[in-house]
């Protein structure tokens, strides 16, 4: 596979043993969670809907919720029975996903992106070669100015729809190389029940601020405080010489 652009049926091979080991681990977290966290998170929901829910008079809520309160307290028991083993499961996941996610499927897939995008940008190089050529053999042979005026709108939409071709290409690279980091934090958030460190949510939400950045919209949202400050800075510069101060 190397130097070579990965298929989406060679992408999931590479991820497979990934899944097939953490999904394993998750369904034993499943089935210790289930009479357990599982059961706690279900009876704190029905206890908040009583508590919101007006149809019920104040005793009638009491008595519902006394009901919940001992199943409830059955729930954390078991939970905290079991809190040590899916700890530990979790732990093996999350040392399993550190020592191969990157090396056996991240890393591969992102330097299956580069070269699929050098790729499109070569490929559009092509076409805009060819446009360009094949409208100059057209001007040559044509001297009506209104057939020259139609040729010149003709080829500036070609080129328009050369370069919308190549933004849907270098989308698909950027979406397939977002999906790779985006997976390995859906495992993480399964096992750990959308709990992350702050090193794990600051790498997320730089990933995302670079997948949905978009250089027009920014320019067109900031272009107006990019240049105060450049003009700040430009003053900041050229007006201590022209006064003779430091």
């Amino acid at each position: 596979m190397d130097n070579k652009i990965l298929t989406a049926e060679q992408e999931q091979k590479l991820r497979r043993p990934i899944d097939e080991r953490v999904g394993a681990i998750q369904k034993e977290i499943d089935g210790l969670r289930e009479d357990g966290t599982n059961k706690v998170l279900t009876i704190q929901n029905e206890i908040d809907s009583i508590k919101r829910d007006r149809i019920y008079t104040k005793a009638e809520k009491e008595a519902k919720i006394a009901k919940y309160q001992t199943e409830l307290e059955q729930a954390k028991s078991v939970e905290a029975k079991h809190k040590a083993e899916i700890d530990k499961l979790i732990s093996e996941a999350e040392g399993f996903l550190n020592a191969n996610y990157d090396k056996a499927y991240f890393q591969p897939v992102k330097e299956s992106c580069e070269r699929e995008k050098a790729e499109a940008k070569e490929k559009y190089s092509k076409e805009v070669a060819r446009l360009e050529k094949e409208h100059k053999e057209t001007l040559a042979k044509i001297s009506d100015h209104n057939e020259i005026k139609d040729e010149k709108y003709v080829h500036k939409n070609r080129l328009f729809a050369a370069k919308m071709e190549l933004e849907k290409d270098l989308q698909q690279v950027k979406d397939r190389k977002h999906a790779a980091f985006a997976h390995k934090y859906h495992l993480l958030d399964m096992l750990r029940m959308s709990k992350f460190s702050f090193m794990e949510a600051r790498a997320q939400k730089w990933e995302n601020y670079k997948y949905t950045f978009n250089r027009r919209s920014f320019l067109l949202q900031n272009g107006l405080y990019i240049v105060i400050v450049l003009i700040f800075v430009a003053l900041c510069a050229i007006k201590p010489p022209l006064n003779n101060t430091p």
